[in-house]
Formats: C-alpha cells, sequence, structure tokens
C-alpha cells in the first residue's frame, strides 16, 4: 500500500494537496550523505593504494634486475618512463573515483536498504517525500507520511549505516602495501649502501652497482675473419678469482659457455679457435658480469684472379704481353700494370715488392665499375724477386693472403763482342802498317753503336773511334775493315804497343757497354816484320810436313790389317786406331 502511495497517489497534485515540511527527513538524508562520502573515500583509497603497489612492485623489480644484469642509463631510462606512466594513470584513475563514485540518495537509500531488510522500503519513500519529489493530498495524507518518515528515523537512529560501504577491498589493498613497505623497508636496511645505489640507478643516477667483483673493460665489438681465431680479454676491479665464465650465444642459436684464466693485473683471458659465425657475450667473474658485447665474423677477402700486362720499353719496340702467376717473366725498365680480381666488392689493394732489401708498397686504385677489380701499375727493376697482395674490402676487412708471386726478371745483357782479326792475341806490325781488324757483335734487341777504342802505351791516353753501324742497327753484326795505323792522332814509335778493343752498345742505357778481349799491337822494323812472317810460314810447312809422315804411317797400317784380314773368321773386329793427327799432337 505504502509503494502505491509513493509510486502512484502521492505524485497526484491538484488544489487540496498538502505541502510537506522542508524539515522532514533531514536525519536520514545527513546520514545517507555520509554513507556516499565514505564510499567515495574507500574507492579512491583502494585506489591510491593500487597505486602504490604497483610503484613498490616496479621499483623493487627494477632494483632487483639492476642488480643481476647492471641496466645501462638507456634501459633504465625507458623503464623509468614506463613505469612512471603506468603510476601516473593510476593516480589518475584515482581521482576519478571522486567523481564517478558518488551516488543520489534514493541510490544510498536501496543500499542501505538492501542490507537492512527492516526498512521494508520505507527508507527510500521517506527520502522521496523529504527530497520533495511528491506532495500528498489533505492534511490527513501528509499526517501519515510524517509518521512514516518519524518511524524510519526512529528504526535507524540505532543503526550504523555507513557500515553498508564495504571496506574489505581497501584493508586488503592496505594491507598488501604495509608488507611491501615492511620488505622495501628491511631491505633498504639489510642492504646498506647497495640498497642506496641502486635506489639512486633507479633514479637514473650513472652510479656503477657496488659489487665485490666489477667487470670494467672487455674486448668486444671485434671485427674478425671467419675462421680466424679470437681471444676475448676482461678486466676487473676488486676480488680477482682464478676463473671466469665467457658466456656466448652465437648467431645460429647455439650457446657456450667457456672458462676465463686470471693473468696479469687481473685480466682474464679465453680463446675461441677456427670462429664460423657471429656471437654475442658477456663475461661473469663471481658477482661481477659486463655488458653483453658481440664479436662481428665476416668472410674475408681473397684474390681470385691476377694478370699482368708487361709494357716494354720503348728502346725493345716490343708489343705488350699478358702474364699469369707463375709466368712473370719480365724485362728490367718495363712497367707491370697488375689487374686484381677479389672475391668481393674492394675498398682497396695493396701490392708489396719483394728483392732489394728494401720493401716497397704500391696501393691500387678499384674500378668504380667493377668493384671487385682494382689495378696496381709497378716499375720493373733487376732486384725484383716476386710481390705480395693485400686486398681490404667494402666492410674494412683484410685479407691474410701470404701467396708469393714469383717474378724472374730477364736481363739485358750487354751486347756480346769478339775480336776475330787479327787472329794473334800479340801481332807485329810496322808504325805505317795498314792492319787487318775483324769483329762479330751481338745483341738480343739491337745494337745502336760501335767503338773501336785504343792506347799507345798502357798508361797511354785512350782514343775512341766510331764504326759504322746500319741504320736501325741489328741484333747481329760482322765486320772487317783496314786499320790505318799511320792516321793515330798521336805517332807510334819502334817499341810502342797498341792496346785496341772494340765496344758496344744497345738501347738500353741501364746496360754497360759490352767489350771484346783486349789485343795488342807492337810496332816493329820492317826487318822484324819480315823474320816474323818467315818464321810464321816455317811453322805452317812443319806442320804439312808432320801431317804427311802421319799420313804415310796409317797407310801402312791400314794395308797389314787388310793382309790379316784373309786368315781370320769375318767376325773378327777391325784392331782400334787412333787418329794419326791426334797422335801428332
Amino acid at each position: 500500500m505504502l509503494r502505491s502511495l509513493v509510486g502512484s497517489e502521492m505524485c497526484i497534485r491538484d488544489r487540496s494537496s498538502s505541502a510537506l515540511p522542508e524539515a522532514l527527513g533531514a536525519n536520514l538524508r545527513e546520514r545517507l550523505l555520509l554513507v556516499g562520502r565514505k564510499l567515495v573515500r574507500v574507492e579512491f583509497g583502494r585506489r591510491i593504494a593500487m597505486a602504490l603497489t604497483v610503484s613498490l612492485i616496479g621499483l623493487a623489480l627494477v632494483v632487483a634486475i639492476d642488480w643481476l644484469v647492471e641496466l645501462p642509463l638507456p634501459v633504465r631510462t625507458g623503464v623509468a618512463a614506463g613505469l612512471g606512466s603506468i603510476i601516473i594513470i593510476l593516480l589518475l584513475w584515482a581521482l576519478t573515483a571522486l567523481v564517478t563514485q558518488r551516488r543520489d540518495e534514493e541510490t544510498l537509500a536501496l543500499m542501505v536498504e538492501e542490507r537492512e531488510p527492516g526498512f521494508r522500503s520505507r527508507l527510500i519513500a521517506s527520502i522521496q517525500f523529504a527530497r520533495g519529489k511528491a506532495t500528498v493530498p489533505g492534511v490527513e495524507g501528509r499526517q501519515m507520511v510524517e509518521r512514516m518518515v518519524e518511524d524510519t528515523e526512529t528504526f535507524a537512529r540505532p543503526l550504523k549505516l555507513t557500515s553498508v560501504v564495504n571496506t574489505g577491498p581497501l584493508r586488503r589493498a592496505l594491507w598488501l602495501v604495509l608488507v611491501l613497505a615492511g620488505i622495501a623497508l628491511g631491505a633498504y636496511f639489510l642492504g646498506g649502501s647497495i640498497t642506496e645505489v641502486l635506489l639512486r640507478r633507479a633514479f637514473l643516477s650513472d652510479e656503477p652497482v657496488p659489487r665485490a667483483t666489477r667487470v670494467v673493460w672487455t674486448s668486444g665489438g671485434q671485427r674478425v675473419g671467419v675462421g680466424d681465431t679470437v681471444t676475448i680479454e676482461a678486466l676487473v676491479e676488486g676480488h680477482a678469482p682464478q676463473e671466469g665464465s665467457l658466456r656466448i650465444r652465437y648467431e645460429s642459436g647455439r650457446r657456450l659457455r667457456v672458462v676465463m684464466e686470471r693473468g696479469d693485473e687481473n685480466r682474464y683471458r679465453a680463446t675461441l679457435e677456427d670462429v664460423q659465425e657471429s656471437f654475442s657475450f658477456h663475461v661473469v667473474i663471481r658477482d661481477g658480469k659486463s655488458d653483453r658485447e658481440s664479436v662481428i665474423a665476416l668472410p674475408r677477402p681473397s684474390v681470385d684472379a691476377v694478370k699482368g700486362r708487361q709494357i716494354y720499353p720503348d728502346y725493345m719496340k716490343l708489343p705488350s704481353s699478358m702474364h699469369r702467376p707463375g709466368e712473370f717473366l719480365l724485362y728490367p725498365g718495363s712497367k707491370l700494370s697488375l689487374r686484381i680480381t677479389g672475391s668481393q666488392p674492394l675498398s682497396g689493394a695493396t701490392v708489396r715488392l719483394l728483392g732489394g732489401g728494401e720493401e716497397k708498397v704500391h696501393e691500387g686504385a678499384v674500378d668504380m665499375k667493377e668493384p671487385r677489380v682494382a689495378e696496381v701499375a709497378l716499375e720493373v727493376t733487376e732486384e725484383l724477386s716476386g710481390f705480395t697482395i693485400a686486398l681490404e674490402d667494402s666492410r674494412g676487412m683484410v685479407s691474410k693472403d701470404t701467396t708469393v708471386y714469383r717474378v724472374d726478371v730477364l736481363s739485358d745483357e750487354a751486347p756480346a763482342v769478339r775480336l776475330v782479326r787479327p787472329l794473334r792475341q800479340r801481332e807485329l806490325v810496322t808504325s805505317g802498317a795498314r792492319v787487318l781488324v775483324g769483329y762479330e757483335a751481338e745483341d738480343r734487341f739491337g745494337i745502336e753503336t760501335m767503338v773501336l777504342k785504343y792506347r799507345v802505351g798502357s798508361k797511354g791516353r785512350e782514343v775512341s773511334m766510331q764504326l759504322s753501324v746500319p741504320d736501325g742497327g741489328g741484333t747481329k753484326l760482322t765486320e772487317v775493315f783496314d786499320w790505318e795505323l799511320g792516321g793515330l792522332d798521336q805517332p807510334v814509335q819502334v817499341g810502342d804497343d797498341i792496346e785496341f778493343w772494340i765496344e758496344a752498345d744497345d738501347q738500353n742505357e741501364r746496360t754497360a757497354s759490352g767489350k771484346s778481349a783486349v789485343k795488342v799491337l807492337r810496332v816493329v822494323t820492317p826487318r822484324e816484320k819480315r823474320n816474323d812472317l818467315l818464321s810464321r810460314v816455317g811453322d805452317s810447312l812443319g806442320r804439312i810436313g808432320r801431317a804427311t809422315d802421319d799420313q804415310e804411317r796409317l797407310n801402312t797400317v791400314l794395308s797389314e790389317w787388310i793382309r790379316s784380314q784373309r786368315h781370320l773368321p769375318d767376325e773378327t773386329p777391325i784392331p782400334e786406331q787412333k787418329d794419326p793427327a791426334t797422335r801428332s799432337e
């Protein structure tokens, strides 16, 4: 009946309706206001507690992780920014509770009635009448509403309406905050200075984590060649045990742990042989741990092909020729243009020349159109015995090829000159004689000049006489000419010795002149010359006579042997006879 009164009849307003007093239900409304405020405070407190919980847990995680792995500053900055953002969002969420958790009186009344069924809907009805949402007709209706409100107030007076607000979530959140805060305080006091440093690091201090052992340096960041031997080193401060640990993670995912042994000056070292792929690592020595470093393994460049083009000196008048390893037969004074092809794009090539004691280095130029190709121009000297090639690719890797490319330098010998006339080493001549001089000269690439040189006496002045050479020279010259002694620059006398020889030059300025043996002309009187000629004739006749005698003896021996053959079998061997000429000698 009361609900129908509130819901329908009391909503009817006419001229006979009476207004309810303004103070009606004021006590109930004030008490419901307290319920609403408590509801807001409880939710706001719960959300603040959640923000504190997240803050404490986040800070503890940052400190713990930083202690374990020593987070670098950029990482800590990112974590701090993320954690700060979460806390700000939670605080804003808590502030919204001040608005979103507000309830009107009717909603609060329903909450109370749900917890206290004894009100039997009188509380919500009283609040509605008290808020003036309805009037009642007549004095009797008004008196009935007033009595209902008074009864509701009397029923509510001993009750604690604020107890309808559930404070359980708030209490649990606060207990969690208190437990975490206690743990944090305990850790703070137990950790001492370490905890202080970790907290400062959490707030972006650049202080190092205090440890008994601290890894201050490692040999990371290396670029090595595939197949190389790699040595990882680490330097520590503080307590230095005998061994440490190198923990490797290869690019393929494979993991490896290698023992690092302590050396001098707290330096630890581990060697990895035949490295085939890139890897990252960190060093762990007692409680000290390094940042993760990396070693990049790259294939080293190598020489795929070498070609050389030899450009001969101009005097040789030869076209250029191509050469390959094992075929570098070169001439001094020529130029060798090397074309080197690498296994990958190059940034440079270096050729080191061998021979001569002094090392010479030539830098090559990389072909922009063909980055795998480099060209180097070399000057061929007589001391050159070979060369080595070092390559650097576009990634900075250097080759380790120690191949020596052999070079054989074919020296351009001086022209060969021989005096063929006079026949004797020492010839007798008169002061006005005409001497028959003959020579032979030969050079691989051609003779340019021929000179007859002489001097009178061993201490005389050397005089040169130019000899004729065919146009364009020649590789082989043979010449016989008369040399008139009467036309010499200085007169000769009986008893003088004229020393003479012939020199030849080719077109190569690097080679010395070719020189024949020295022969001597002795100036004598005409009589001494005639006696010399007669003596030479006698010697010739004597040799002819001895040869004739030897021939006769040979004929006699052969006749006797032929007659003996008539009484011997056919297979009897012919007796060996010595050459009579040899015997006579």
